[in-house]
């Protein structure tokens, strides 16, 4: 059940609009003939030549990725949202000998491989690297309609499936079940098929857990755990987790649960600044709904992005569920994020930062303009109470698990706040927050 308090009109309407763009888009959407698809094995030339332009890559310390075989076919889906672009960059930039197949909604392959590019340059993949990226990389596809794309032959040679797809808006999206659901699952019926298929990777959300959870969130007891959904998004991804455990038995998929995405380490807020706003909004209220030694588990987008691959190319896993977050050992407290804002800010204060409500914050309505600078004053009043729903969890996210696997614990939300901050400065708040709910 959803809390209704914490959606209002304002957000609806500007989710609807976003909706309708994709819809019209996937209608436009029509299956290919099997001719028309050129062999797999072109499907990414090589690259490793061009590996160095890109820089030092921190992937090795996730050493999975190296051991996959240079005939798997790697296949990613939502390669033009935050986590799906990131892991697509990751791969082009990491010792990846497996070739991939990029799933982009399109009405062709070329404006497919257009959008798949333009994605990955805000992760600034060289362009020596993007253009090894050709049509033959493409499918053109959407969740919402699976049917237009399930002859493609490629599906049958797939190896590993990493599904970043989905709609991940705030906002109440008409289309959220068909295709965060419905679509989930005609889509993992579809990969059940193909007789090579090593591993399904899921991505849903560590926030399935509802508004009531413990302190610390184990992955075994968190869709059992009672309360409200804070937004129509996790209720969907809480319902595609139970009917992938209920009816995908013979699928080796895995669910990976990221906790709080913000930001990235290096590139900070300038390929997305999701979530990062919703912290932005609360060091300029002064204030959280969470104790200020509360905890809150984040993580930037290039370690999930890793961590999501790491698992992926496994050979052998222990578990089928994963949180990726920054675990009760690595989350920062709200104190030590405000104090990073404001060593960010250089040292400037405006008033102690304290705990307080969610009415106390909206109160201060008619001083929005001067807090957050130009806004809409009813909007922003939906994300305060957004975001002190998320506060008030005071909760992280058990991340045993995946360092078990091997990888490294992920750095502090509070040690690369800096970068983030630095990188989008000059964007308002709520021209940042707008990105979440449309």
């Amino acid at each position: 059940m959803i809390s209704e308090t914490l959606i209002e009109q304002d957000a609806i309407g500007l989710a609807l609009t976003g909706s309708l763009a994709k819809g019209m888009l996937a209608k436009r959407l029509q299956p290919k003939r099997a001719s028309e698809y050129r062999d797999i094995n072109g499907l990414l030339p090589n690259m490793k030549q061009d590996i160095a332009a890109a820089g030092p890559s921190t992937s090795g310390t996730f050493p999975n990725l190296t051991a996959v075989s240079p005939s798997d076919l790697f296949l990613v889906t939502g390669v033009t949202g935050f986590l799906g672009g990131t892991v697509v960059a990751e791969l082009l930039t990491a010792p990846f000998s497996a070739k991939l197949l990029l799933m982009v909604r399109a009405c062709s392959p070329e404006e497919g491989l257009e959008r798949a590019r333009r994605s990955l340059e805000r992760f600034e993949v060289p362009h020596a690297l993007l253009a090894k990226l050709t049509v033959a990389n493409i499918l053109c596809g959407d969740l919402g309609n699976v049917a237009a794309f399930e002859r493609d032959p490629r599906l049958d040679a797939v190896t590993h499936v990493v599904n970043c797809a989905g709609i991940t808006s705030f906002g109440k999206d008409p289309d959220v079940w068909r295709v965060n659901v419905d679509g989930t699952l005609a889509f993992a019926h579809r990969l059940k098929r193909a007789t090579g298929l090593k591993r399904f990777v899921h991505i849903s959300t560590a926030m399935i857990c509802g508004d009531k959870p413990p302190s610390v969130v184990e992955e075994d007891v968190s869709l059992g755990i009672n309360g409200q959904h804070l937004v129509p998004y996790t209720e969907s991804k809480a319902e595609a987790e139970r009917r992938l455990l209920k009816e995908m038995a013979g699928l080796p998929f895995v669910i990976v649960r990221p906790t709080i995405i913000a930001g990235h380490t290096r590139l900070g807020c300038r390929p997305s600044g999701s979530i990062f706003w919703a912290f932005r909004m609360s060091h300029a209220l002064r204030m959280t709904t969470s104790p200020l030694d509360g905890k809150i588990d984040v993580v930037p987008v290039d370690y999930a992005a890793r961590a999501v691959l790491h698992l992926a190319a496994a050979k052998e896993l222990r578990h089928n569920i994963y949180h990726v977050g920054s675990g009760p050992n690595h989350s920062s407290t709200f104190a030590e994020i405000d104090a990073a804002f404001v060593k960010a800010d250089g040292g400037v204060r405006s008033g102690e930062f304290h705990s307080g409500s969610v009415e106390e914050a909206l109160k201060r309505k008619d001083s929005f303009q001067q807090i957050f600078g130009q806004c809409n004053r009813r909007f922003m009043q939906v994300a305060i109470r957004l975001y002190g729903g998320f506060a008030a969890l005071d909760a992280t996210f058990d991340n045993s698990r995946l360092l078990k696997e091997g990888a490294p614990p992920p750095p502090k939300f509070s040690d690369y706040l800096g970068v983030c901050l630095e990188t989008c400065k000059d964007v308002s708040i709520y021209a940042q927050a707008m990105i979440d709910f449309v």
